[in-house]
């Protein structure tokens, strides 16, 4: 409850240099009540529990090639259907069918089971409060296999609040009304009636392969992605107090000790920054620390900065900057990689009352111009803030209680911002200083963060309660929606390859559920 995604298709966008003269190609066709399921997932997972997966074609044909070994596992997934399953080999041509699910709603994501809430600020003020940090799915909804009353409702809340150590939970959630709030919109007789959903229309599958990379810890919440400059991906482990480096040709992840292990304070390991040199910064909340990581050499070197920062970049002269996530006032600080210095810089306040709880200081980004732009999630702001003068402006979202998380700036300065609370991308345009909204089509997907595709300026968005990554036409406003072979797939943080275009983003509920680095490529 803390605030805080043609008739064959080919493995054409995975990784170009994973691809070998001994990659595996399984093929085949899935029915449906004898019928082709057309954009169904279906996935091949290999020995080494690397699963490659594409969507069926139109006729229900699919083929996938995967540069791992066999012998693998074949499995299908579509709305409201069981998964069909069996074993392969190099080669194989299989023909899968998949029945009607014992239970539809077993596997529908959160977004499909809270269309049911009634629009307004209370449903806002649930998605950013009751589902900021984890999916509210069937497994939270459901509870010994029966849907919750209000009874069970209250007992959730009161749990969720008890472990709330950072007290991020607004007080304008209250427990007895959002208990009956929930209890009267998700009742029995109302979730029988949602359709689990529709797989993707075969033309957008057809340009699709997707690869899931499991995690060394399963306990694990890799937090954040990033792209080192050696094409390894570096992934921010929460709780083991490490970063991991993975290989996208072998699968194979390296670990890093960023801090020393300790009982009492994990550090949660929460987001990064490479210079210009290759060196890496790393955000330690739960130590209210950065640390710079050599890859090369594994020397790393802590800075103490007094805050619980959420998110880190570095300006023009190699000066790291972060905000404070807890932080009322909303404030920002400066590390100097010279000396040391810490400088602390109060933002201009989104004022909230008490009765509203903490602003959380969330995404920050920099522009070419060394300013910095940074969203306040329950503040509902955004903030410039020009690191050459020190002068800074605030300005409202357009909508209330919209829930503004991790932006992106598109090559031509425009602010991306995703609405976490509404299900909208919003734009901000810095020269004009005007807002333009755009429906992603469902209130509750849960949009957590943006990254602009710098080869054509597409936007992608991870689908938090979706378990879903969507991309964003800038020139047409078409949205393509694609859904994860994993359920629930929390998706955070999102970066895209400059040079190859591949989407990259990590599953990462709090409470843990399925932890996998994922890898989406899209075939234009």
């Amino acid at each position: 409850m803390i605030r805080s995604f043609t008739s064959t298709l080919l493995l054409a966008g995975l990784l170009a240099t994973s691809a070998s003269a001994t990659a595996a190609t399984i093929s085949g066709t899935i029915t449906a009540g004898g019928q082709p399921l057309a954009g169904a997932l279906v996935t091949a997972e290999a020995k080494n529990g690397i699963a490659v997966s594409v969507y069926a074609d139109g006729s229900g044909r699919f083929s996938i090639s995967t540069p791992y070994a066999g012998p693998f596992q074949i499995r299908s997934r579509a709305p409201g259907l069981e998964d069909a399953k069996t074993s392969a080999g190099d080669g194989a041509v299989v023909t899968l069918e998949a029945t009607p699910a014992a239970d539809p709603l077993l596997l529908a994501p959160s977004s499909s089971l809270l269309s049911l809430l009634p629009e307004g600020d209370d449903k806002r003020r649930f998605l950013l409060n009751c589902a900021g940090c984890h999916e509210v799915a069937h497994g939270r909804i459901w509870k010994d296999g029966k849907v919750r009353d209000q009874a069970k409702w209250t007992e959730a809340i009161k749990l969720m609040k008890a472990i709330d150590v950072y007290a991020l939970v607004s007080p304008e959630i209250d427990t007895d009304k959002y208990a009956a709030w929930l209890s009267s919109n998700l009742t029995p007789e109302r979730l029988a009636t949602l359709n689990p959903g529709a797989v993707v229309q075969p033309a957008i599958g057809g340009k699709v392969t997707i690869t899931e990379y499991p995690v060394p810890v399963t306990s694990e919440l890799p937090h954040d992605v990033g792209i080192g400059p050696d094409g390894r991906i570096w992934i921010t482990a929460f709780w083991t107090n490490e970063m991991w480096a993975l290989d996208p040709k072998t699968g194979k992840i390296e670990h890093f000790a960023v801090t020393k292990k300790s009982e009492t304070q994990p550090a949660q390991v929460r987001a990064l920054a490479f210079d210009r040199k290759g060196i890496l910064w790393i955000v330690l909340g739960g130590t209210k620390s950065v640390v710079r990581l050599d890859p090369k050499t594994r020397k790393i070197r802590t800075y103490p900065i007094g805050m619980y920062a959420h998110d880190i970049v570095l300006d023009s002269k190699g000066s790291a900057w972060f905000n404070d996530y807890f932080s009322k006032p909303e404030r920002v600080g400066n590390l100097n990689p010279v000396t040391g210095k810490v400088t602390i810089y109060a933002l201009p306040s989104a004022n909230l009352p008490d009765s509203a709880g903490k602003p959380l200081p969330y995404g920050l980004h920099i522009d070419a111009k060394d300013r910095l732009w940074a969203t306040q999630m329950a503040g509902n702001t955004l903030v410039r803030f020009d690191t050459r003068n020190i002068e800074m402006k605030l300005y409202k979202m357009p909508e209330a209680i919209s829930g503004p998380r991790r932006s992106d700036i598109d090559v031509d300065g425009s602010i991306w911002i995703p609405e976490f609370d509404t299900g909208y991308l919003t734009r901000f345009d810095p020269d004009t200083e005007t807002f333009e909204r755009f429906n992603l089509g469902n209130s509750a997907i849960g949009p957590y963060a943006a990254a602009v595709d710098p080869r054509g300026g597409a936007v992608w968005i991870t689908g938090s309660l979706d378990s879903s990554l969507l991309r964003f036409d800038t020139k047409t406003h078409a949205v393509e929606r694609y859904p994860l072979p994993t359920e629930p797939a929390y998706t955070r943080h999102v970066v895209v390859d400059a040079k190859s275009g591949a989407v990259w983003s990590a599953y990462s509920s709090l409470p843990t559920a399925v932890p996998k680095i994922v890898r989406l490529d899209r075939r234009d």
